[in-house]
């Protein structure tokens, strides 16, 4: 289980940008109170997460899946470009990155869409790690590229 997190560099910064994005989600419910720059927030937030799937991408294979869609010239990686896990991915992050512009016209709402955004990236963060657990669980063979 620990190849899972730890099997290579990028699986080590992928898990760090996890844990450091769930703790600025953590760290904004927990200080809403004083917090004055909910847009910058909300900003810094869609950024970190970007950066943490853009690893976790890499990690995981991601390009692999996309070529192997496109033409089949490649090993599919860890999870199929049309798997149920590709496509929460990308709608939630459809879905952030248009609550992020709302945001920029609508500040009375930046605290409430704060909380929708972090809602949104733990559903992504907690479904696809959780399926890699599980799929690690299955067939411990498909992470030897790791």
């Amino acid at each position: 289980m620990i190849k899972l997190y730890f099997g290579n560099p990028t699986a080590i910064i992928a898990i760090l940008l996890a844990v450091t994005n769930i703790g600025y989600m953590v760290w904004g419910y927990i200080f809403h109170a004083s917090i004055q720059k909910w847009g910058l927030l909300i900003l810094l937030l869609i950024l970190l997460n970007g950066v943490f799937w853009f690893f976790a991408n890499i990690r995981d294979l991601y390009s692999n899946s996309i070529v192997y869609a496109v033409d089949g010239s490649v090993e599919m990686g860890l999870f199929s470009a049309d798997s149920i896990q590709s496509i929460l991915y990308w709608v939630t992050s459809g879905i952030m990155w248009i609550a992020g512009i709302v945001a920029i016209f609508k500040p009375q709402y930046r605290k409430t869409i704060f909380y929708f955004i972090t809602v949104c990236a733990f559903i992504q963060i907690a479904f696809i790690e959780g399926s890699r657990i599980r799929l690690y669980n299955i067939a411990p063979s498909r992470f030897n590229y790791m």
